[in-house]
């Protein structure tokens, strides 16, 4: 069977709304709620360990060897993104499930709000319908207010977790939030994922006031408070990916340790340290100055799938890009890999935003 007819053949069950077994990444989530679960946590407990910039130079080697993620977050699998495939997270009903197709058109054409926020297509190459602001609060401050637009879960998802924080150490000072999405999702410079409402880039709690973009250390790291917001993300949120400098999992694993943290769950939870698969904290260059979050958005997710068809139809979207995406080898090149998925180097190159041939090993790239 030809790549083209594979796709047709995938995209036809996705959007006849088939369903398998729930993936992996669910299963794995559940396990470390289970896990979390049977694990007492007292938030009064134990205090952060003093530190010094120094401590982070002399670990600074011990993530060299770990498996890196791309910097904006898409993982280095390789594998089909599908444009409108839904998340693999928590199963929920989208409300356009029992609707027909004449009337998620209806409405379309004369109340579209009503058919709620819709996360179309994947991370790296995808759109936002419906997308939701983040609002002001006081427990939070938007760096970039006008590509701050997400999911309702996504949105939902953030203040659960922040509002934990703030429940376990009142008083606690503002996070910095940076990019989420734009309003209507697609690119969004500097970034390659931040494209669905799903991403979202924030900063750590630091123990002084500090600026967005500030680098976490061993002497600025507010332990307490960082953990507490990542555990909430964890056990409390229908998170897909948490990306942290492995410096920064260093410091936060000590600590969480230190609290009286399960050991086993810690090593499903952080990849520095362990060597566990797909764990959910990953590490990833340029992650020690903010966090970046994907979360699942199952209803979102699932309304597009619904709907993808007669949103483009409508003009309300463009037809998102498929992609293969593919982590590259020593001794591959552009040529090679067109040749291998029976597309053109200059596909390749547009779908990369590449101005030259040259690529690099263990770097994942989307092959149109």
């Amino acid at each position: 069977m030809g790549r083209s007819t594979l796709l047709s053949v995938l995209c036809a069950l996705v959007l006849a709304g088939c369903a398998g077994s729930a993936p992996e990444a669910a299963r794995s989530k559940d396990r470390l709620l289970r896990v979390a679960a049977s694990v007492s946590m007292d938030p009064s407990a134990g205090a952060p360990a003093p530190g010094a910039a120094a401590e982070d130079a002399a670990h600074a080697h011990e993530h060299e060897h770990e498996d890196e993620v791309d910097e904006d977050g898409a993982e280095a699998d390789d594998g089909l993104d599908l444009p409108v495939e839904p998340g693999a997270g928590t199963r929920a009903h989208s409300p356009l499930a029992a609707m027909t197709e004449a009337q998620i058109e209806e409405l379309l054409a004369k109340d579209p709000a009503a058919l709620g926020p819709m996360s179309v297509g994947a991370t790296n190459a995808g759109a936002l319908f419906n997308g939701i602001r983040m609002p002001e609060s006081d427990r939070w401050e938007l760096v970039d207010p006008g590509h701050a637009w997400g999911t309702r879960e996504t949105i939902d998802a953030l203040d659960r977790a922040i509002a934990e924080v703030h429940r376990q150490f009142p008083g606690s000072p503002k996070l910095y939030i940076g990019h989420i999405s734009a309003r209507d999702g697609g690119r969004l410079s500097p970034h390659k994922s931040h494209q669905a409402g799903r991403d979202v880039d924030i900063s750590y709690f630091l123990d002084a006031r500090h600026l967005w973009y500030q680098r976490a250390t061993a002497a600025n790291l507010d332990r307490e408070r960082t953990w507490a917001f990542v555990r909430a993300l964890v056990t409390e949120t229908d998170v897909e990916l948490i990306l942290i400098d492995s410096s920064v999992q260093r410091l936060l694993k000590e600590h969480a340790l230190k609290i009286g943290e399960d050991k086993d769950w810690l090593d499903e939870v952080f990849q520095y340290g362990s060597r566990k698969p797909r764990p959910l904290i990953r590490h990833a260059r340029g992650h020690a100055n903010h966090i970046h979050i994907r979360f699942y958005s199952p209803v979102a997710q699932e309304s597009a799938v619904r709907a993808y068809p007669l949103l483009v139809k409508r003009g309300a979207i463009k037809p998102t890009a498929q992609y293969v995406r593919h982590t590259a080898k020593k001794g591959q090149t552009l040529g090679s890999l067109a040749r291998k998925y029976g597309t053109t180097v200059e596909a390749i190159k547009r779908a990369n935003g590449l101005r030259s041939t040259a690529i690099q090993a263990k770097r994942v790239y989307n092959i149109p």
